[in-house]
């Protein structure tokens, strides 16, 4: 797991671009602590930090191949490495190294970006080939790694994060309302936004096309299910998943010598825990993070599997103290704002791995590509009650909107009160919606612009029109499209480089995403039962409590939160005049807000949450952007990144060009 940056370099084609590519490299540092180099190819500078697992003796980065045609910076991991680098090996190339960005460089510029039909694993890499002035940015099919960029008439910038972005003097510095309008409703921003106006992201299973006087965005891979369904009985299904899935693990296990797990507890991690231990013949270290809230807690879960599986487990129960330092320890540092509650305990479950590890494998993608959240079983029932007469469909929403407000982990009332705002609503919309920290129609009372954003133009767009798919399956893709993709991955990616550790999810190899696809919705929630070939695989490895039981959901306790342990933040942070400094906000709808939650009139936990997530970030102050260059990264941090870059890297590109 890497970080790099780049850019065209009009002014800063001498010592000033070496210097500015390694200052922006010194604001992801966290991402790859191991090593840093940064160089020119072509009219490109290129720039990597290193969290190496393949060859990190002769893989340096960038990476420019046999020809000297190429450049590649990879962030990321490509899993079926050593088959595409024996197929290049019998084509002729002779192999300078060990490294899974040698393969990507030399089987992208023989094959094009048509190699990223052939390419498994996790990523986001640019690619420079000096011969056409040609550059390519590009996402795997789930975007689990980001990539930021923005273009203008004096040449190209991108970087893993926008912290790295903003080191460049030309990056706009403005928050996009409309993507914050976006924000507000889905908890994060959506490919292709950002939050900054006219910094843009790739968007996942895309990539970008530049050069200049040229710009285009290809799609290479989207969500979808197959006309053609697998109906074949349901053991050999069950035989064919767990096949799959083992080699999933299997793929993610190379180059980890002692991996690690993030136990939650629940069904998806314990199985891939079992499977560690299984396929490796010892069983991995295992982490987990509670809470001494008991309705969130789920460490005694966790520790029951680690027992069970013999694991050497980590584990902490995190107090409200805690959770709430870890706020203020952690959130100014997010890189863009996020208001999913659980990257919180996600960070501090990282946190706690990254003592003993450099990675760790999840459970994340199950619940989305088997039907797992219990949501799947609302659905059903929801899809019936869209057949009723509109008034009787806004008549209940209404009535469920009013029910008494509860605090806790989602207690049967907030979820009641949620699905009250998705009745009615395309189905491909209805969980985004139930989980909105604002309705849309709630945007102008809180936004200073009159801006209302986009907010399912990507998710209405990656579903079209098509009307064999039934009403949970236009749900489930509309929440791959954006909840897992845009959400779930950006907080695990976040979490995990914030700690300097890699995080692998077996759960979203191509290969399961593409299996499960193919089976019926029927097939994977069973009656009420999501995931069911799942549960049935694990129990033959795990306790029938673990197999089958009901996951508690991981989730910080950010009510409760807010209204005690975070009062004092919350009321300084969104105070009137923090706001006015930036005006996006009105202060007194916020601050009409803040006092019904307060005063327990009202649960605004999800839209409190939204608006103070995003102050946090607002008031973190980024580093000055070009020129500042000792000021934005310590002098004798820089004479270590230059001493760094010298040595390591020649061993993929040196600073001045390779030709």
């Amino acid at each position: 797991m890497c970080g790099f940056a780049g850019f065209s370099h009009p002014g800063f084609s001498g010592p000033e671009g070496y210097d500015l590519a390694l200052s922006m490299l010194a604001a992801i540092r966290h991402r790859g602590p191991d090593g840093v180099a940064a160089g020119r190819h072509g009219e490109m500078m290129l720039g990597h930090c290193a969290l190496p697992f393949t060859d990190p003796v002769n893989g340096a980065q960038p990476l420019v191949t046999a020809s000297g045609n190429t450049a590649v910076v990879l962030n990321g991991e490509i899993y079926n490495f050593p088959e595409l680098r024996a197929e290049l090996a019998a084509g002729g190339l002779a192999p300078r190294t060990g490294s899974d960005t040698e393969v990507l460089a030399e089987l992208l510029e023989r094959d094009g970006v048509r190699a990223l039909e052939r390419i498994r694993g996790m990523f986001a890499f640019a690619l420079h080939d000096r011969r056409d002035g040609r550059t390519i940015l590009a996402r795997d099919r789930l975007g689990k790694k980001p990539l930021y960029y923005f273009h203008d008439g004096a040449g190209l910038v991108f970087a893993s994060e926008l912290s790295a972005l903003r080191r460049h003097p030309r990056c706009p510095s403005t928050p996009d309302p409309e993507a914050v309008a976006d924000y507000l409703v889905l908890q994060a921003f959506p490919a292709t936004r950002s939050v900054l106006t006219g910094v843009h992201k790739v968007p996942p299973g895309s990539y970008l096309e530049w050069a200049p006087g040229m710009t285009r965005t290809v799609v290479h891979w989207q969500p979808g299910l197959p006309a053609t369904r697998d109906h074949r009985p349901a053991g050999e299904v069950e035989r064919d998943l767990e096949t799959v899935l083992r080699a999933a693990v299997v793929r993610r296990l190379g180059g980890a010598s002692t991996p690690g797990v993030l136990l939650s507890g629940g069904l998806d991690s314990s199985v891939v825990a079992a499977l560690v231990k299984q396929e490796t013949g010892r069983a991995p270290a295992t982490f987990s993070v509670g809470f001494t809230d008991p309705a969130f807690d789920e460490t005694d879960a966790a520790a029951a599997v680690a027992r069970h599986l013999g694991t050497d487990h980590h584990h902490r129960r995190l107090s409200a103290g805690d959770l709430a330092d870890g706020v203020r320890e952690w959130y100014g540092r997010i890189d863009e704002p996020l208001a999913d509650s659980s990257l919180l305990p996600t960070v501090l479950a990282c946190d706690l791995a990254a003592g003993s590890v450099r990675c760790v494998l999840t459970g994340d993608g199950a619940d989305e590509v088997l039907l797992g959240y219990r949501y799947f079983q609302a659905e059903r029932l929801l899809g019936l009650l869209g057949s009723l007469p509109r008034p009787v469909i806004a008549r209940l929403a209404a009535a469920l909107r009013r029910l008494p407000v509860r605090h806790g982990n989602l207690p049967a009332t907030a979820v009641a009160r949620r699905l009250g705002y998705a009745l009615g609503c395309p189905p491909q919309r209805r969980f985004l919606l139930a989980g909105a920290p604002f309705q849309p129609a709630e945007l102008a009372r809180v936004l200073v612009p009159p801006a209302t954003g986009r907010p399912f133009e990507r998710v209405d767009a990656t579903l079209g029109a098509d009307p064999a798919l039934s009403s949970l399956e236009r749900s489930q893709l509309g929440i791959i499209a954006h909840f897992l993709t845009d959400v779930i991955l950006t907080k695990v990616d976040r979490a995990s480089m914030l700690t300097s550790i890699e995080a692998r999810s077996p759960f979203l190899d191509e290969a399961i995403v593409d299996f499960c696809a193919g089976l019926p919705a029927g097939r994977k929630l069973r009656g009420f039962t999501g995931k069911h070939p799942l549960r049935r695989i694990a129990a033959r490895m795990l306790p029938a409590a673990t197999a089958y039981g009901v996951k508690t959901g991981f989730r910080a306790p950010i009510g409760t939160l807010l209204l005690r342990e975070l009062r004092p933040l919350l009321l300084e942070t969104l105070a009137p005049r923090r706001l006015e400094q930036h005006g996006l906000f009105r202060p007194e709808a916020v601050q009409g807000l803040v006092g019904q939650h307060l005063d327990g009139r009202a649960d605004h936990s999800r839209k409190l949450w939204a608006l103070l997530c995003f102050q946090l970030w607002q008031d973190a102050e980024p580093a000055p952007a070009g020129g500042a260059l000792v000021t934005a990264c310590t002098e004798r941090h820089l004479r270590e990144l230059h001493a760094q870059a010298a040595g390591e890297g020649q061993k993929g590109m040196p600073k001045e060009d390779t030709a």
